[in-house]
């Protein structure tokens, strides 16, 4: 038998320095330099001079914890919530709002301008686009982990790099609805007997009324559904078991929100937008941007059940909706039927999976020659409906992102295209965690 050499590890010594916070990147981290070393600084703002220990320690960067403040940044601000920095939820409390936001999108810009080659001054140096409305109680949806400790139930959201939930009984960022409910919710749920078998908690917030979603893995007993459907009737809450399949228990079984005079109808399971502030204001950016008229054809991809769908069929010729889930298509089809005295335009939806190049026929060989394009994907993006989009040659493209990477990738495919960038705007949608949502316009090159 061979016996092969492996070298021991090298020890990581931790290293203590004294610092200067020049920035601060989009995760809510410190950056500073320290002998021609970028070194991010967790929980460090900028102008603030601290001790610091290294917990990382590569060729090119380093990572680093705050021993001591020298000093406090005119950016810092007291945290709302009790749970903070025990709670993963939120990761950015202790920033202003406006230093969170423009952290953000100066990397959103930072990214663009160098995976795509294209500068971007000129679009940025009057002001930046940034959408934001208030920095708490937006958040109408929220799923929260169940834990049992000894015989006690807690609810909350999981701890930061750990498995731990943390029980809480307020979440300033959950609209009042929400954020109310959750200590009677935690009090309901101790009196379960089967408590073990519970896994999760929906709960979301929107103009038909409050919806509680409850996860289980296996079937309730008469006196914990009996306890469960007094809560929901109690609170005029619909209650709905969720195991293999949704089971309707008590209150509405009409969900929808209102957006532009428009109902729109969803399922308890189906995505929306967690902000509907920003929702309202992310459509609105999006229309004045595609400057629609009663000849504009439109293709809207991703379009779900029609949040931006429908909208932009109140001021076009013509709107085909694509989406790759079918239940979501059925309910933009029933949408439009609801809202049709509202809508002037032509509206079409069809399913097709918006990653597989083989169905692009379905929705690119079209007899409406779209002129402008609006795209709303997943973290993953649209590269290869990007390509396609491309060879439609539409005029103006909104593309609305919550993943800056992919955004940037596409774009780039977009501009080798003969598309430039146009228009860049960061929507926060949600304040206080370092998640990234923004809108770009591209525009077709001598339009």
């Amino acid at each position: 038998m061979v016996n092969f050499y492996t070298p021991q590890r090298k020890k990581f010594t931790p290293q203590k320095l004294t610092v200067t916070i020049l920035s601060l990147d989009a995760f809510g981290q410190g950056v500073t330099n320290h002998k021609g070393k970028t070194i991010f600084v967790k929980s460090a703002l900028p102008d603030e001079t601290v001790d610091i220990e290294l917990t990382e320690n590569k060729k090119n960067y380093a990572k680093a914890k705050v021993i001591r403040y020298h000093n406090q940044s005119k950016y810092r601000v007291k945290p709302l919530c009790e749970y903070y920095q025990q709670c993963g939820g939120c990761e950015l409390q202790h920033i202003a709002p406006h230093m969170q936001q423009q952290a953000k999108y100066d990397a959103l810009i930072n990214l663009l301008q160098k995976e795509t080659g294209q500068p971007l001054s000129n679009i940025v140096k009057n002001s930046p686009q940034i959408i934001a409305d208030q920095p708490y109680h937006y958040r109408r949806r929220a799923r929260l982990s169940i834990n049992i400790v000894k015989g006690q139930l807690a609810i909350g959201f999981r701890q930061a790099e750990s498995n731990q939930i943390i029980n809480i009984k307020h979440c300033p960022v959950l609209v009042d609805e929400l954020d109310s409910l959750l200590a009677p919710l935690q009090s309901m749920l101790n009196n379960i007997k089967q408590k073990k078998v519970l896994g999760h908690v929906e709960l979301i917030s929107v103009d038909s009324g409050i919806i509680l979603v409850l996860r289980h893995t296996m079937p309730l007993s008469n006196h914990d559904v009996n306890l469960l459907k007094e809560f929901a009737e109690n609170n005029n809450i619909s209650l709905y078991f969720h195991g293999d399949d949704l089971i309707h228990i008590a209150g509405n079984t009409e969900h929808f929100y209102l957006i532009n005079h428009l109902k729109l109808t969803f399922s308890p399971l189906d995505f929306i937008q967690v902000n509907c502030k920003i929702n309202q204001k992310m459509i609105e950016q999006a229309l004045n941007w595609l400057t629609l008229q009663p000849t504009d054809r439109v293709l809207d991809l991703f379009c779900g059940m029609g949040n931006f769908s429908l909208p932009i069929a109140k001021l076009s010729k013509t709107v085909t909706g694509v989406e790759g889930v079918d239940t979501l298509v059925e309910k933009a089809k029933f949408n439009a039927i609801l809202n049709n005295t509202e809508i002037c335009a032509e509206t079409n939806f069809l399913t097709s999976n918006l990653d597989d190049s083989q169905q692009f026929s379905i929705w690119s060989q079209s007899q409406y020659n779209y002129n402008k394009v609006l795209l709303d994907p997943a973290r993953a993006g649209a590269f290869n409906a990007t390509i396609e989009i491309a060879k439609l040659a539409p005029s103006k493209i909104v593309y609305i992102s919550c993943n800056p990477a992919t955004l940037a990738r596409d774009s780039k495919q977009l501009i080798d295209a003969g598309y430039q960038i146009a228009q860049i705007a960061i929507l926060d949608m949600f304040p206080q965690t370092k998640h990234i949502e923004s809108m770009l316009l591209l525009i077709k090159s001598g339009t």
